[in-house]
């Protein structure tokens, strides 16, 4: 990555972000924007992969997936990447969501 800086969340960061049943975004609130370094237009209808940062293990993406597809509630700390190439961690917690 380019810069590699670490972004420190506040002890009360709440960055939301939803997404459709094949991992693409539908919404994000302006917290996980601000944070990612990303507009909405940017991130809305693309995969969530977007900010995914390298270091993540792809293993650790299927449990989540595996986790929410049998409608189990999935938490864990996640390693995500800013559009300038740094980094924030976040301890997320995953849920399946059906309209």
């Amino acid at each position: 990555m380019a810069n590699e800086i670490e972004t420190v969340l506040s002890s009360d960061a709440f960055l939301v972000s939803e997404t459709d049943a094949k991992g693409n975004i539908i919404f994000v609130n302006d917290e996980f924007c601000k944070v990612a370094g990303y507009t909405r237009e940017e991130l809305v209808e693309k995969p969530h992969n977007l900010v995914r940062h390298n270091d993540m293990p792809k293993a650790a993406f299927k449990d989540l997936w595996d986790t929410v597809k049998q409608d189990e509630v999935w938490q864990g700390y996640v390693k995500n990447a800013t559009k300038q190439g740094g980094y924030y961690w976040v301890h997320a917690t995953v849920y399946p969501y059906k309209n």
